[in-house]
């Protein structure tokens, strides 16, 4: 009896999209999941999905924030939809949390911001043209560099974001990504001045200017909002918004309200392999 109540569990693990790591950055993207002992972490905070199938942030000392699952099994995780939903589930079609929001098929970002809240981005607007970066930035580890820019933000001559061997930033006005490791240059915008500055409006365009000329754009815009822009572990910068959600909302639902849980195969479009 054992040994057959591990198959339903193990059938689940191989169904799932395995994420290249176990201690996480602090973004998930959709059609990635998080299973018991995975998390995200954003300095002293931390998503988790607990064995009991609880979903938890916490702090350095407490629970800040719960989506009330515990006690509904052992073979959950946390799935991110390309509907931009998030779900905690329970075997492969019954959900026992949703964040409670959906919108049109697409890629999306979650972000557990340096404030402990969980944010919805999307659906993404723009990305740079470079090829992804295959090896070892895959494996995903806890990462303490600043990667993200938000909207109204820029980014200085002298500053950058970085991830892992990746660094996003302008060099004497072209805006690069570089690999330090190699050393080459994998995505730049080719411009050239003095005294520049990256900026992410508020539409979501990014963009480099000198004084208020603008050298280069991304040229995608969309309505205002919170938009972020994301140097990514397979080496592309992102740009994902507008805001969709964040834990903040009390429009989630439970499993109470899908009449038991169950969900078609036509509601799930979290990757299975």
């Amino acid at each position: 009896m054992a040994i057959q109540s591990l198959i339903p569990n193990l059938l689940l693990l191989l169904l799932l999209p395995a994420l290249p790591f176990s201690l996480s950055d602090y973004v998930l993207y959709s059609g990635e999941v998080l299973t018991p002992g995975q998390n995200l972490t954003n300095g002293d905070f931390q998503l988790s999905l607990q064995p009991n199938c609880e979903l938890i942030i916490t702090d350095a000392v407490k629970t800040i924030w719960r989506a009330n699952t515990s006690g509904q099994g052992s073979d959950c995780y946390l799935g991110f939809k390309h509907n931009g939903e998030l779900v905690v589930r329970h075997g492969v079609h019954y959900i026992l949390w949703s964040s409670g929001v959906k919108s049109k098929k697409g890629k999306y970002a979650l972000l557990l911001d340096s404030n402990g809240k969980l944010n919805i981005f999307g659906q993404r607007r723009w990305i740079s043209n470079n090829q992804k970066v295959l090896g070892e930035n895959n494996m995903r580890t806890v990462i303490t560099t600043e990667y993200v820019l938000h909207s109204g933000h820029r980014l200085n001559p002298g500053k950058h974001l970085s991830y892992q061997n990746l660094t996003f930033g302008l060099s004497h006005c072209n805006l690069v990504i570089n690999d330090t490791d190699s050393g080459r240059i994998l995505w730049q915008t080719n411009t050239k001045a003095r005294g520049c500055y990256v900026q992410l409006d508020a539409n979501g365009e990014l963009t480099v200017k000198h004084s208020k000329q603008r050298l280069w754009s991304s040229n995608k815009r969309g309505d205002n909002g919170a938009y972020i822009g994301v140097l990514r572990y397979d080496g592309r910068f992102g740009v994902y918004g507008p805001l969709l959600w964040d834990s903040d909302k009390k429009d989630t639902v439970d499993a109470l309200d899908f009449n038991g849980g169950f969900v078609g195969d036509d509601d799930d479009d979290v990757q299975v392999l």
